[in-house]
């Protein structure tokens, strides 16, 4: 069996996820940096492979997005299906971080 074969499990420790998600939030930022376009963001890899993480990675991205504001909204709605982004408020970053994690907030999330 294969060492990627021998470490898949259907859960992580909390240790695990965060230290997985920092890792893949590193490379993302890395690989995004001279990117302008947000739906290239979102597509790079370690960005896809974030919103795989699921429901578990939503407060990680929360707390990362009140640390250092950036393009986390694609992978906040994929996980949860929701947007609370006012429409009037769509492209002012400032504006959509605060709504976001306002919506953390109610949930108990951040």
């Amino acid at each position: 069996m294969s060492g990627a074969a021998t470490r898949f499990r259907e859960t992580l420790s909390s240790e695990e996820l965060r230290e997985q998600f920092e890792a893949l939030a590193a490379d993302w930022k890395e690989r995004s940096g001279y990117l302008s376009n947000t739906r290239q963001m979102a597509m790079l890899e370690p960005y896809q492979r974030i919103i795989g993480l699921g429901r578990p990675a939503v407060p990680l991205i929360l707390k990362e997005l009140q640390r250092e504001p950036n393009f986390w909204f694609w992978a906040l709605e994929a996980i949860t299906g929701e947007d609370p982004v006012p429409p009037d408020t769509n492209g002012v970053v400032d504006r959509m971080v605060d709504a976001w994690l306002e919506w953390g907030r109610r949930r108990q999330l951040v």
